[in-house]
């Protein structure tokens, strides 16, 4: 497989149903480290599905982006502020290299860039603590634009995803998402229209997206450059073309 020429900034995001992503990538699950398969053995079946498909297509969506095969790279996860196995990934092998994943609810999704990057996916509608959590991460722009909103619920996670793939992308943390602005971009819901949508945000790429009808997902990634998305089916690697 020829490596994607990205060091423009772009970006490789992958996602989809974590049944899908399971089903075409799951016969290589004894790549997840010894760590990642004993957390994935303690949480709830759902969780633990969405865990494995995050952490398989982390490493599929890095080595599509590097073109090297998946088995041979190592997801590293280690807190900055209790060193225990979770937050920002890296590869073991190519430490430089920016990997970013989110899973919620049977959907995820995974980036990879030689520049900071960022994605997000929620399911819909959100919890009925929306308000309250709108509340403590929109400005007050933004707040006036959900609420002008068709659907402010939808209007509101739009928002959310976004600000989610700017902290995982190094550009925001969660204390200070009130400080983060984002009210200049368009929040009215993608039926009818383009299922992705691309902004630009104070020098950022923002990349949005929905999967499925009323219960479906919206994500959001963002990075240097144009980010490029790809879904897997669950019948075959979007890698590989039709």
């Amino acid at each position: 497989m020829t490596a994607p020429d990205m060091g423009d900034g772009s970006a490789l995001v992958l996602h989809g149903r974590s049944a899908h992503v399971l089903a075409v990538y799951e016969p290589a699950a004894p790549c997840l480290s010894p760590e990642e398969r004993a957390r994935a053995a303690r949480l709830p079946p759902a969780a633990r599905r969405d865990f494995t498909a995050a952490h398989l297509l982390i490493r599929h969506c890095a080595a599509a982006f590097l073109g090297t095969p998946a088995h041979g790279l190592d997801v590293v996860q280690r807190c900055a502020h209790c060193r225990g196995p979770h937050g920002r990934p890296t590869l073991r092998q190519v430490p430089r290299l920016y990997v970013t994943l989110s899973h919620c609810a049977g959907h995820v999704a995974a980036a990879a860039s030689w520049h900071p990057v960022g994605v997000d996916v929620e399911r819909l509608p959100p919890g009925p603590g929306w308000r309250r959590a709108g509340a403590r991460s929109l400005t007050r722009a933004e707040s006036a634009l959900v609420a002008r909103a068709p659907c402010p619920p939808a209007a509101f996670l739009r928002q959310w995803v976004r600000k989610e793939a700017l902290v995982k992308a190094g550009s925001a943390h969660l204390g200070g998402l009130r400080r983060v602005d984002l009210s200049e971009l368009p929040v009215d819901d993608l039926h009818g229209g383009p299922l992705v949508r691309r902004s630009r945000w104070r020098g950022w790429s923002v990349m949005d997206w929905r999967d499925g009808g009323e219960a479906g997902v919206v994500g959001a990634a963002v990075s240097c450059g144009a980010p490029r998305l790809l879904t897997v089916s669950g019948e075959r690697d979007p890698r590989r073309g039709p």
